[in-house]
């Protein structure tokens, strides 16, 4: 998957392994991995690649319809997932709103990210529009196995 501005590319999300719940973000020539720290929880840490304790951490709740992203100097973002057409919103705080990630029908999946407000914690941490995405992944394929 790529994050795209126009036609640069600004990040791009791999699986290095077929259908590992580890994936990869490049972005401005720096590798993070989006990865469940243990088994059967649905919190993900988020780690540069190479390093072994990460920085960040996704908690979500039972149902996974929201998160908690918990970054460096205390700082916090919300998240909202859904299944549809809304995949994700970010927030920072309870209500203001950051971006939305919204599905667009097409034989390849696509979506729009709507920045719906200037922030220092996504120009500092862009990579978070990326977890929304992969977090969104997951839980399709968890639902479509049944988990």
């Amino acid at each position: 998957m790529e994050l795209r501005c126009d036609e640069e590319v600004i990040a791009t999300l791999k699986y290095p392994k077929f259908y590992s719940d580890r994936a990869e973000v490049n972005l401005n020539n720096e590798v993070y991995e989006f990865y469940r720290p243990k088994f059967f929880f649905r919190d993900v840490d988020i780690r540069k690649k190479g390093y072994q304790i990460p920085f960040a951490h996704l908690v979500p709740n039972f149902w996974g319809n929201k998160g908690v992203l918990d970054l460096p100097r205390g700082k916090k973002i919300n998240m909202k997932f859904g299944m549809i057409k809304k995949l994700a919103e970010i927030f920072e705080g309870e209500n203001d709103l950051l971006a939305t990630i919204i599905s667009r029908f097409s034989f390849k999946e696509k979506c729009q990210v709507v920045i719906e407000k200037r922030s220092d914690l996504l120009d500092e941490y862009t990579w978070i529009i990326m977890l929304a995405f992969y977090f969104s992944q997951l839980r399709r394929r968890n639902s479509s196995m049944g988990n």
